[in-house]
């Protein structure tokens, strides 16, 4: 630990090497930055994906998911941090103790439950939505490794193991389609539908299918389900028959619609 002079307040206080120290910045004047949010893409932070993975009872393990709006990967580390202590309501959150050991593991005390938070940078349009820190999920496992990569919506979220994942169906008018055809939007962007909920059956690789009387006439690449949204790839534009019924609002999980069209190369990236 050592001495700083806090730029706020000029009280002295005590930090390891982490955002606190770089800012100086003490622990009572800390807030997360105000992340200003509108159509045109913020140059000053990248938005990042943030897994914090911890080690629970009997080997199995419990992560908890973030987006998080950051100038850095270790500012970006350290939110995560300092959101999940501060959010605790048991002990104290003492954030001049975060630190890490290298790049992900973050040290802790002697015999204290190892903890990593890996970071993964998103795409422009993922975009952040006025908040530094936003949680997304949470899931529990056995698997050290996939909890880190596979993100909250995996397998587990099923109702049933045994389920498949699904692609999606919505009903869409000529202006909600068009600007999210590829010719409308920008390189590295992506779009996104309004739900209700968080879609738990399908995810990354699936298909959502734009309808219209009875005819599907545009379709994406599932990228992400948070709750809210389904953001998937710009769309193009397909002519084949629905094979079911589509609810003037919300969406519709279908089993995987087989297609000869393209799957663009921005969708498999």
């Amino acid at each position: 630990m050592e001495s700083h002079t806090c730029t706020e307040c000029n009280d002295q206080f005590e930090t390891r090497d982490n955002y606190l120290a770089r800012n100086s910045v003490c622990p009572d004047c800390f807030e997360f930055p105000d992340v200003n949010y509108d159509e045109t893409p913020d140059t000053e932070y990248t938005v990042y994906l943030a897994a914090s993975v911890s080690a629970g009872m009997h080997g199995a393990f419990h992560a908890a998911y973030f987006r998080v709006a950051a100038r850095s990967t270790a500012d970006a580390r350290f939110f995560v941090r300092a959101y999940q202590r501060l959010d605790d309501t048991v002990n104290d959150p003492k954030l001049g103790e975060i630190a890490f050991d290298g790049e992900e593991v973050v040290l802790t005390r002697p015999g204290a439950a190892p903890t990593t938070v890996r970071v993964m940078e998103l795409p422009l349009v993922e975009r952040h939505d006025g908040y530094a820190v936003t949680k997304l999920g949470t899931r529990n496992g056995d698997d050290y490794e996939d909890q880190l990569d596979f993100g909250p919506n995996t397998r587990d979220k099923l109702p049933d193991p045994g389920m498949s994942y699904k692609d999606v169906l919505v009903h869409a008018t000529d202006e909600q389609i068009d600007h999210k055809l590829e010719e409308n939007v920008p390189e590295d962007h992506l779009c996104y539908w309004t739900v209700n909920g968080t879609p738990q059956q399908t995810r990354f690789g699936q298909r959502i299918w734009f309808e219209q009387d009875g005819r599907l006439v545009a379709c994406g690449q599932v990228h992400s389900t948070e709750t809210g949204r389904i953001w998937f790839s710009p769309l193009w534009e397909v002519d084949l028959e629905c094979p079911t019924e589509v609810p003037n609002q919300g969406f519709k999980y279908v089993d995987s619609i087989e297609s000869d069209e393209r799957t663009p190369e921005r969708a498999r990236a």
